[in-house]
């Protein structure tokens, strides 16, 4: 499963106080009193849009890789996690390695990829001066993350 936010979307997810933009969440519900988990926020507050990840390190594992220099590379997603691939600058083009979709993202759009398949996805910037921001999200405790658009 995958979600696209576009950059010039308009939704009522702005937070005025800190002019950040939320993409997805997965929380889970006051019923069951478990904390939310993880965020992800558009900041667009300066000339290079940034994707920030706000995440419970005792629950989520994060890393990010930032590739750039007309860069193409295959990032592997395993069952369970997510990754949210946001382009800096340039644009990139996101596809499937197996089939049968692709998506070309510009500045400030945000590709977030989830499931319980394994799954490739190819990379491909469009030139030397793009660059994009891959982030991958893993459970520390067993339980595959979802998120809430």
């Amino acid at each position: 499963m995958w979600l696209l936010v576009r950059a010039g979307s308009l939704d009522g997810y702005w937070d005025d106080e800190q002019g950040l933009r939320t993409l997805a969440a997965c929380p889970d519900t006051d019923e069951r009193g478990d904390p939310w988990r993880w965020t992800a926020q558009l900041d667009e507050r300066t000339e290079s849009s940034k994707v920030l990840i706000n995440a419970d390190p005792e629950f989520i594992a994060v890393s990010t890789d930032i590739y750039a220099d007309g860069h193409s590379e295959v990032v592997e997603r395993a069952s369970g996690t997510q990754t949210v691939i946001a382009v800096l600058f340039g644009q990139a083009l996101v596809a499937a390695v197996d089939g049968p979709w692709e998506r070309w993202l510009h500045p400030g759009d945000v590709f977030i990829v989830e499931g319980e398949d394994d799954e490739k996805l190819r990379v491909s910037l469009d030139g030397p001066t793009s660059r994009v921001s891959v982030t991958t999200l893993v459970p520390r405790h067993a339980a595959a993350l979802r998120w809430v658009p």
